[in-house]
């Protein structure tokens, strides 16, 4: 193989993460514009409003930024230079999808944010730099298992 080949198939690898993780951005996007507005999740950005929290996928190595506002969640294909918060997604690309799907099913309570620093922050799968804060709020934001369409 020569160089040139290398390079487009790295160029093929790299197109095919960034379109993985702008497909994940946009559906964070549409599970907040859809069902977040049912449970009231936006309302709660108060003094976070304006911020940007970004979302860094180590096995995709891509970045996506997430704006903050009270009227809707904006996703970025790009690193952010004013970011309040860093979340590193630090699991390889097979958990992925199922660690986000979980976060998703997770009650927006106490005990639902205290089941994801016990099974994924503490462990070292999620970590979380810069306001702590922010990072929770945007991981509340995402966890949509109060409403009534996860009730059994």
């Amino acid at each position: 193989m020569s160089i040139l080949e290398l390079d487009k198939s790295q160029r093929a690898i790299d197109l095919k993460n960034q379109t993985i993780a702008g497909t994940i951005a946009r559906l964070f996007q549409m599970l907040v514009d859809i069902y977040g507005k049912e449970i009231g999740s936006l309302e709660k950005i108060k003094k976070r409003e304006g911020q940007e929290v970004e979302l860094v996928f180590k096995a995709l190595n891509t970045t996506i930024t997430l704006n903050l506002s009270k009227s809707q969640l904006t996703p970025h294909m790009r690193s952010s230079d004013k970011a309040s918060a860093t979340i590193i997604l630090a699991m390889k690309r097979e958990k992925l999808i199922p660690t986000i799907i979980d976060l998703i099913r997770t009650k927006n309570n106490f005990l639902g944010i205290l089941k994801v620093l016990i099974k994924y922050v503490l462990p070292g799968k999620i970590k979380i730099k810069g306001s702590f804060g922010a990072a929770i709020k945007v991981i509340k934001l995402l966890s949509m298992g109060t409403h009534p369409m996860y009730k059994k």
